[in-house]
């Protein structure tokens, strides 16, 4: 048997998934399925700066959870600056910026430093970030935080948390923090995450599973062929399954669901001449595997977790699933 890898994800991004999976597989390939549409404009940067201006309303923080709100807010603020003065409102601005920053994860660390202070050294900007990339690592930095905040004012006030964030953003921190009562936290949604074109995702889709299946056919021509389709989040899913499940159900494909790595296994040693091509989902994350398990295309689809959203997750993920104990 064979197998190969489609990651549905934007390779802009980073291209840190193929070579460790190139070690297992004949090939790989990227498809992005996802688009972020920001939501931030002028306006909203001006209603920022003018309820920290007013007796009361001012933020004690800001926080970030993605690299894509820092990024809608740097756009909004550039907007911002260029339809007023530009010296007074850069000066505005600037007291937000000497709020302190929490951020999660090493990458919206390096995005929120090089667009919210371009040109300046790490000495530039209070940016704070847990040991552990998640929002929950995060939790105790911010309730720590609020706490020694309202000690430290004689009347007691908790503190405001300007929380920039997707439209659908997790639970994980304004629970958690309206669970502790020790802070108010303000929302902002400054992006959401939509499906890009299903048309242009089927091509490039179709294009991924002919260049990979002309590989293996090279490779071994009697084989079968597993393909894995990563999945990155519960939207990608739902963007990816329904055409999975689309070009499978076509009279003429080649493509057809695993239920069951020993159904590829049979399929592999039953002699046959032809050339059969599977294939099964690998989700980055629980949250990703519960929308697989809900969603009727995959729900009887072969599928496997990461146990760490990373490279090396997937990578084990798929190993253990392939192995020969996972076939029984």
């Amino acid at each position: 048997m064979e197998s190969a890898a489609i990651l549905f994800r934007d390779k802009a991004k980073g291209d840190k998934y193929t070579d460790p999976l190139l070690d297992d597989h004949c090939a790989v390939e990227s498809i992005p399925v996802l688009e972020h549409k920001y939501l931030l404009d002028a306006q909203s940067i001006q209603d920022v700066v003018d309820t920290h201006s007013s007796d009361g309303g001012g933020f004690a923080s800001l926080m970030f959870t993605s690299g894509n709100a820092v990024r809608a807010l740097a756009q909004a603020v550039d907007l911002w600056l260029s339809e007023g003065k530009e010296n007074n409102r850069r000066e505005e601005w600037q007291r937000i910026l000497d709020l302190p920053i929490f951020v999660v994860g090493q990458k919206t660390q390096a995005v929120c430093r090089s667009l919210l202070f371009p040109g300046c050294d790490e000495t530039v900007g209070d940016i704070r970030r847990p040991e552990f990339g998640c929002a929950t690592a995060m939790l105790p930095q911010l309730v720590e935080f609020s706490r020694k905040y309202s000690m430290g004012r004689s009347d007691g006030q908790k503190p405001r948390l300007l929380f920039f964030c997707s439209d659908q953003r997790r639970n994980t921190i304004p629970d958690g923090v309206k669970a502790s009562g020790a802070a108010e936290l303000v929302e902002v949604a400054a992006y959401t995450t939509v499906g890009r074109n299903s048309q242009d995702t089927r091509c490039d889709l179709i294009d991924s599973l002919n260049r990979i299946v002309a590989r293996g056919r090279t490779r071994a021509p009697n084989a079968a062929l597993l393909i894995w389709m990563v999945v990155f989040s519960p939207s990608g899913v739902r963007v990816v399954a329904p055409i999975l499940e689309g070009l499978a159900s076509a009279s003429d494909s080649l493509l057809r669901p695993a239920s069951t790595l020993a159904e590829v296994n049979r399929s592999h040693h039953a002699g046959s001449t032809g050339f059969d091509v599977f294939y099964g989902y690998a989700a980055i994350g629980e949250a990703t595997m519960t929308e697989l398990a809900s969603c009727e295309g995959a729900v009887s689809v072969l599928t496997t977790r990461a146990d760490t959203p990373d490279p090396l997750g997937i990578c084990n993920a798929i190993r253990n699933r392939m192995s020969p104990g996972a076939a029984l």
